[in-house]
């Protein structure tokens, strides 16, 4: 037999009155097979989401890449790389970002970029196109090529024109 103290009964009892003062003391009714249903789609769809936080640029079309470095002479002026190009998405909804990556140590050097792509959940399933642009200010005069990679995979190596 175990001894309670006045506060550990007072807990126990504000426990239990808790517990069966909902309305009318009515129970609650067991969960029907839709619910437990629902409840799996839920898990399911939240997996999901979880998921798509993975970048999926391999599901992701990109085309019409350039890259330039502008050098014009001016006061206050620095050369600047340019580098657009145009991802095409399965559907609506999703986030396309080219990110800037490291500078090879080649003379020329070689700049990298990494293009990440985030799969949205349910969404209007309509073919997106996105224009992509990034901008390095203070850049090298001169560059061999940019290359776009998705994970280790590279989608396009484009050489650098100089303008001036």
């Amino acid at each position: 037999m175990h001894r309670m103290t006045w506060p550990g009964l007072a807990l126990a009892a504000a426990l239990a009155a808790g517990c069966t003062a909902s309305e009318g003391n009515k129970a609650a009714p067991a969960a029907t097979t839709n619910e437990t249903v629902n409840e799996s789609a839920n898990l399911s769809a939240a997996t999901e989401v979880a998921a798509a936080a993975v970048n999926d640029c391999a599901k992701v079309k990109t085309k019409d890449w350039k890259a330039w470095v502008n050098v014009m002479p001016g006061p206050g002026s620095s050369p600047t790389l340019h580098v657009t190009g145009h991802a095409i998405t399965p559907t609506g909804g999703w986030k396309v970002v080219l990110n800037t990556g490291p500078l090879d140590k080649a003379l020329p050097p070689t700049q990298h970029f990494a293009l990440v792509a985030t799969a949205p959940g349910q969404v209007t399933q309509v073919v997106t196109e996105w224009d992509l642009q990034v901008e390095i200010q203070d850049a090298q005069p001169k560059y061999k090529a940019v290359v776009i990679s998705c994970g280790s995979t590279g989608i396009a190596t484009i050489p650098v024109e100089i303008v001036s």
